[in-house]
């Protein structure tokens, strides 16, 4: 686990995929995205260990990084697999590619009272937007022609657009959760 200096009180948590870790786009772009403004970042660099379940261990590394701040303001930032701790968290949250497929996290999502911003793309195996909770605490990003990475396969110029696009949204959301009281 890395922890990154900022504002005490202001905390991103970043959870990784199972192939998708901290140093990839999507997470790299959130961690600067919060920490350009002003936030303190918890990241989980690790990579699950091949002889663990990776859901169980999410689910611990997850709780790991959340006791390791004691912020009043946290947002949970998870890719994927980081998604497994949707039940866990109270606060708001930016799920990208939430696996929508596994019941526990549709349920969390519809629960939330917290701010939560969604993105995925309907060409993702894990995105079922038929699942999607309505919920007036969820925002969704949903994507056309996106793989699991948010990627346009075989496309990196139109890969970084949507990277653009998406630590766009990603900034936006901390700005609006850091001033809301």
């Amino acid at each position: 686990m890395i922890q990154h200096e900022g504002d005490p009180d202001r905390c991103a948590v970043l959870l990784p995929g199972v192939r998708y870790f901290s140093q990839a786009p999507l997470l790299w772009f959130a961690r600067e995205a919060a920490q350009a403004h002003g936030w303190s970042v918890v990241e989980v660099d690790e990579r699950a260990p091949a002889d663990q379940e990776p859901f169980a261990w999410m689910r611990e590394q997850a709780q790991r990084a959340l006791d390791a701040t004691d912020a009043e303001l946290t947002v949970v930032v998870g890719k994927s697999l980081g998604s497994v701790a949707a039940p866990m968290v109270a606060g708001p949250a930016v799920w990208l590619t939430p696996l929508l497929i596994r019941p526990e996290i549709v349920e969390a999502l519809a629960a939330t009272s917290a701010p939560a911003l969604l993105i995925g793309s309907r060409d993702d195996p894990t995105w079922d937007d038929a699942k999607l909770p309505d919920n007036a605490a969820l925002e969704v990003l949903e994507l056309e022609g996106l793989d699991h990475s948010l990627q346009v396969s075989g496309d990196p110029i139109a890969s970084l657009d949507v990277l653009r696009t998406v630590t766009g949204r990603v900034a936006s959301f901390f700005a609006r959760v850091a001033s809301t009281p």
